[in-house]
């Protein structure tokens, strides 16, 4: 078997990444309004600085700095009292959002001149309700603010729980649901989610020392709709379809939603409850992807996926919540920092060109429709599953081997709970796998509990 280039490899010793955590938090309801209070301020503050910088380019044909606007923010703190309540830091976060957004626009006018095909957005004022979280960038810099020394884990009882001291807004209470280094911690974001329960996201760096050794073994890795993946070696994860069990429960609520007079109190106690249901779909998608990508990682050492334009695939009506429901695009982003952070190893992206068409072992294009799962080939007698095979092309592209012609054991089926409705948080594991039999010895659902 051979091994990536040596190019996809990262240097552990000198490469750090940046890896966020997130908590749910509990703000006393005076937090919550003084939080609120901010959000209404920071949100004025980002369409303030939205109209200056449209202005200015107007009237000079120049675009305002995000320095000249930083700059001008000790004046504007004086001269109004309700800057004064927000936090300085939470204050230039803000303008950085609207100097990100401006850089992003010219990135994209940029890629569009030289003839890529991409839809450029001018950046726009947001609503009040779209503006749902606010960062301290940098409360580690002074001693007053700093986010360490304002820890305080409980005792007793309750183990997970812990206050955290922010800024302008008090002792907070998060649940702690994993270990982080607080004394790295580089910013802080605190986010209210659409159905009202309010998060606590630290982002660390961290040091990219391989944790898991390395076995060796490549694989090609084909998401779809049928299946969720389908590995090179016949391995293979069901498609929960999370969005499908809860569509009637979802289209319950919408109903009742339509019903309801725009603005009223029970409109948004009903939106309220849209929002919980929609979360809770993400939440279980999210947990499933996160499980998934774990087992990718800690059974292959490297591993390719194809370079998908999800974005114009969902274009196709009658395929797009399917794809969305499937998460392609988290799964990749998700199966790529583990690997990175486990393995050390970067996951390769190969070009999706006729990967279904094309046989993985004489190369010959074998035109199928989306009924047709098995791949029959007429030139070389190969008949194998389609997402099988699409797998294995996917890994020649990569790594340039395969597993076909080789004797791989008959796979066996390992029956995972896939944490749909009516499972608990206690019984509800991730996937339902075909599991080699050949694979390393070690106890898959334990591996998916630590995800």
């Amino acid at each position: 078997m051979s091994r990536p280039r040596k190019k996809n490899s990262i240097t552990p010793s000198v490469a750090t990444i940046r890896v966020t955590h997130k908590y749910r938090a509990y703000p006393t309801v005076l937090q919550e309004y003084t939080i609120e209070n901010w959000l209404f301020i920071l949100c004025s503050v980002y369409n303030h600085a939205i109209e200056e910088r449209a202005e200015g380019y107007k009237n000079t044909g120049e675009t305002i700095s995000y320095s000249a606007q930083q700059n001008a923010l000790p004046v504007l703190r004086k001269a109004d009292p309700a800057l004064r309540k927000v936090h300085s830091q939470v204050l230039q976060d803000c303008l950085q959002r609207v100097d990100k957004a401006y850089q992003k626009f010219f990135e994209d006018l940029k890629q569009k001149k030289a003839g890529a095909k991409i839809k450029v957005g001018y950046p726009r004022r947001k609503k009040l309700e779209k503006y749902r979280s606010l960062t301290y960038p940098q409360v580690w810099m002074k001693s007053k603010d700093r986010l360490t020394e304002n820890i305080k884990i409980r005792s007793g009882e309750d183990r997970r729980s812990a206050l955290v001291i922010l800024p302008g807004i008090g002792g907070m209470n998060i649940r702690v649901h994993r270990a982080v280094d607080w004394r790295n911690a580089k910013t802080v974001t605190l986010k209210r989610e659409a159905s009202g329960a309010w998060y606590i996201c630290v982002s660390v760096e961290k040091e990219l020392v391989p944790t898991v050794s390395d076995n060796g073994k490549t694989t090609g890795v084909d998401v779809g709709l049928h299946k969720a993946v389908a590995t090179s070696d016949g391995n293979f994860a069901e498609h929960p379809k999370f969005i499908n069990k809860a569509e009637r429960r979802l289209r319950k609520a919408q109903k009742v939603l339509s019903r309801r007079e725009k603005g009223s109190a029970n409109y948004q106690k009903q939106k309220g409850i849209l929002a919980r249901r929609h979360e809770r779909v993400a939440n279980r998608r999210r947990d499933f992807l996160h499980k998934l990508s774990l087992w990718l990682v800690l059974s292959y050492s490297y591993i390719a996926f194809e370079k998908l334009n999800i974005a114009a695939m969902v274009k196709n009506p009658h395929l797009a919540k399917a794809i969305l429901d499937a998460g392609w695009g988290s799964l990749i982003r998700l199966t790529s920092y583990k690997s990175v952070m486990l393995r050390g190893n970067e996951v390769v992206r190969v070009n999706p060109a006729y990967t279904t068409q094309e046989c993985s072992k004489c190369g010959a294009r074998v035109p199928k429709t989306l009924t047709e799962r098995i791949h029959k080939c007429p030139q070389c007698g190969l008949v194998l599953d389609r997402d099988t095979n699409a797998a294995n092309v996917i890994e020649e592209r990569a790594f340039g081997s395969s597993t076909v012609g080789r004797d791989l054991p008959e796979p066996t089926v390992l029956a995972v709970n896939a944490c749909g409705d009516g499972t608990s948080a206690a019984s509800a594991s991730a996937v339902s796998l075909v599991v080699d039999p050949g694979s390393p010895d070690y106890n898959v659902a334990s591996a998916f509990s630590r995800g």
